[in-house]
């Protein structure tokens, strides 16, 4: 006897759909969520990655982080007479070069010395077009002619990444300026747990407006990069990394546990009071005659720097002999 195949009805094929629709429902925001947190995981772990590099350069270097000013220094004076332009530059010997110690050239020299690679300096979770790996790194430029002196690492490295100087930008973390206290207090001596030293950027000043889509007047806006690195517009996530090497998750611009001192003009006591990790709280009490002076105290600051004029947003020096005294302008997207 022949039997005719039975097809599914109408009615069984809408059940089907429906039953697949609630499926996608709950399996699609759990993969979502494992892959946010294996893109946390795996930024964490290049966060890390970076502090345990400058940890192993301090631990043959007087327990200093890297310093680039003294890997490229200033013109030694061979005839006690001063320095001018016939004294050579000589490895090891002359001051340190502050002018070099921008963010650029201190990850370039990280690279250079095998510390890290250029594909830990670019996020999982990188928003920015502007930003993306230096995949052409010029380990060969090392020692080459660069008028009197030579290279110590690739100038090719950027870390304007805003893209307004070379176009584009290879590192996406902010990182504290090696200037003022806090590179003394954290950078050229073992640093403290609760002071970040490196971690997901955010945008200028911790100014939480920027994260928005529509600013203060209720116009729209382009919110800040920083939204989308690792959370919402209107909010901040982020990854930071601390002096001693631990790692932590912060929800917002305040870490728990990180503070900075004042003075209360009240009454002069001191005051213990929030930081924010992306703005210049605190002036410093050493005198310098930086016009960016401002930027120069002892709490947490994480920004990008690029060498080149203070005046287009770039690194310089103050002062020859002082390499704390820098002038420069905090770079945020």
């Amino acid at each position: 006897m022949n039997h005719r195949d039975r097809a599914f009805t109408l009615v069984e094929l809408l059940v089907v759909i429906t039953i697949i629709g609630i499926l996608m429902a709950i399996i699609l925001p759990s993969i979502a969520g494992a892959q946010r947190s294996a893109r946390e995981a795996q930024e964490r772990k290049q966060l890390s990655d970076v502090n345990t590099a400058w940890k192993t350069w301090a631990s043959s270097h007087k327990n200093s982080y890297p310093i680039p000013g003294l890997a490229r220094r200033q013109r030694f004076d061979v005839n006690g007479n001063g320095v001018d332009g016939s004294d050579p530059f000589v490895a090891g010997s002359g001051r340190e070069d502050a002018s070099w110690n921008d963010h650029a050239s201190l990850l370039s020299l990280c690279i250079m010395e095998g510390l890290i690679t250029p594909e830990q300096l670019v996020s999982p979770n990188e928003y920015s077009d502007s930003v993306y790996t230096y995949n052409d790194y010029r380990y060969e430029s090392l020692g080459v002619a660069d008028g009197d002196d030579t290279l110590k690492w690739d100038p090719g490295f950027s870390n304007d990444l805003r893209g307004d100087t070379l176009g584009y930008g290879h590192n996406s973390y902010a990182i504290m300026p090696l200037a003022g206290e806090r590179r003394r207090d954290q950078w050229d001596r073992p640093g403290n747990s609760s002071f970040a030293v490196i971690g997901t950027r955010g945008p200028v000043d911790g100014d939480a407006s920027l994260l928005n889509d529509v600013d203060a007047g209720g116009s729209p806006q382009t919110p800040s990069n920083t939204a989308y690195l690792m959370a919402k517009p209107g909010g901040w996530r982020g990854i930071l990394v601390y002096a001693d090497g631990h790692s932590d998750i912060s929800e917002g611009f305040y870490p728990q546990g990180s503070t900075y001192k004042t003075v209360d003009p009240n009454n002069g006591s001191t005051l213990q009071l929030p930081d924010n990790i992306f703005k210049a709280d605190v002036d410093p009490i050493e005198a310098y005659i930086s016009n960016t002076s401002n930027l120069l105290g002892s709490d947490i600051l994480l920004t990008h720097t690029h060498y080149g004029d203070q005046g287009s947003g770039g690194w310089s020096t103050a002062s020859e002999i002082n390499p704390f005294d820098i002038q420069f302008t905090p770079i945020h997207d």
